[in-house]
């Protein structure tokens, strides 16, 4: 009986690692202590193996203690199994995705001709990728090749660009007002052009999505397309189509 709490007690000091672990390198990647590479993809990962020995841990004690209808060190063994699951579900989730979604990170409303950066190039000579909008980009995916632009239309079919019947400032404003709304840092706006350059970070890393957005008059309208390009990693997961779907959430909200 006494192995019981000794077991919960371990798996919540596992689960406590590794919850050390993880925030470590998600503060330090969003303060500038370390680059992304460092944070994200050498520091985190121990944060999920440690997450998925508590869990073992946390399930072990928790079968014994079924068994043997024997509670002692139950806080301890339920914060570590809820915490656990907690800490590994993330990962695991976007572990699923990377198998399901496009390896691509650069998503526009409008593919034939996505708004270009002007104000955000200087930022973007130490990305991992160019400026350059990669929709004509070739690559292969599940064996065959096709474009970025394709497999955004095939995977993200509800992305297209926002046609209003409204004057073209009006939407413009709308837009503008929007963005600050998603808690982006606006790095220039150009009314007259009908332009908006942003930078939009993730919640934990804080890793950049640099965005642009286009107003433009649309027939008797006003039309606004926006481009949402993460600076770092050769794919997103679908975070930038997320940022998109939910500016538009967003901006349809007065």
């Amino acid at each position: 009986m006494r192995a019981l709490p000794v077991l919960a007690k371990l798996a919540f000091a596992t689960f406590a690692i590794s919850a050390l672990i993880g925030g470590g390198a998600a503060l330090g990647t969003r303060i500038g202590v370390f680059d992304y590479q460092l944070g994200l993809l050498k520091i985190f990962p121990w944060c999920v193996f440690t997450g998925l020995g508590a869990l073992a841990l946390s399930i072990l004690w928790a079968l014994s203690a079924l068994i043997r209808n024997y509670g002692t060190g139950a806080l301890y063994g339920v914060i570590a199994l809820v915490g656990s699951i907690a800490i590994v579900s993330g990962p695991l989730y976007t572990i699923f995705q990377a198998r399901e979604l496009p390896p691509i990170h650069d998503v526009s409303t409008d593919v034939m001709n996505a708004p270009a950066f002007e104000a955000l190039l200087p930022v973007r000579v130490h990305a991992d990728t160019p400026a350059a909008y990669d929709g004509p980009d070739k690559l292969v995916f599940r064996g065959k090749e096709t474009s970025v632009a394709a497999l955004q239309k095939k995977y993200y079919s509800d992305i297209h660009p926002i046609a209003i019947l409204t004057k073209p400032d009006v939407l413009y404003w709308r837009g503008f007002e929007a963005a600050k709304r998603m808690g982006w840092q606006i790095i220039a706006f150009d009314p007259k052009r009908g332009r908006v350059e942003a930078v939009a970070r993730s919640f934990w890393f804080g890793l950049p999505h640099d965005v642009v957005i286009r107003v433009q008059p649309s027939g008797p309208g006003a039309r606004l397309d926006i481009r949402s390009k993460s600076r770092f990693g050769n794919e997103d997961f679908g975070s930038n189509a997320n940022l998109i779907r939910a500016y538009v959430k967003t901006l349809a909200r007065r």
